[in-house]
């Protein structure tokens, strides 16, 4: 440590988290412009695509999003037609989400840029360090799961990452 408290700021884990954050969105908007989706919506239509219909809480607990947000993101992707909701008929106060055909696509279609974009987060390093910082990240986020105000959960099911 420098002793300063910005110098000090700007080499906390946390804030480095953050700032990594923003640069992996900001190159995400970019690299996907064309299939206009943003991350959340294509982590929705990839939890979709391999865990089938699933009512809108559990899809939230999917992919770590609150009732609030996965509301936001599953309305945004229903009004261009990339999934469906219908209510649940055994308690209607749920809703089911499908994804739709055109979703499907979307994804498959928007998968080179998705690639593309981790490549460009991680080419400042090499192979062997692009495998340990993305081991050492799954490490942090699986073991600090219990903290999230969103913790990822899968009912049922072991998530894929936390093995």
């Amino acid at each position: 440590m420098t002793g300063t408290p910005l110098s000090d700021a700007n080499v906390l884990p946390g804030n480095l988290l953050r700032r990594c954050h923003q640069i992996s969105a900001a190159i995400f908007l970019r690299k996907c412009e064309a299939n206009n989706l943003t991350q959340l919506q294509y982590i929705i239509l990839c939890a979709l695509e391999e865990m089938g219909p699933v009512d809108q809480i559990t899809l939230g607990g999917y992919t770590a999003l609150d009732r609030n947000t996965i509301a936001v993101v599953v309305r945004k992707l229903e009004e261009r037609g990339l999934v469906n909701r219908r209510r649940n008929p055994e308690d209607r106060r749920s809703m089911f989400v499908t994804l739709t055909d055109l979703g499907e696509q979307l994804r498959n279609d928007a998968k080179s840029a998705v690639d593309e974009v981790q490549k460009e987060i991680l080419s400042p390093l090499n192979e062997n360090e692009q495998e340990v910082l993305c081991s050492l990240l799954k490490r942090i986020a699986d073991n600090n799961n219990h903290h999230s105000r969103v913790p990822i959960r899968l009912a049922g099911r072991r998530h894929p990452l936390i093995e």
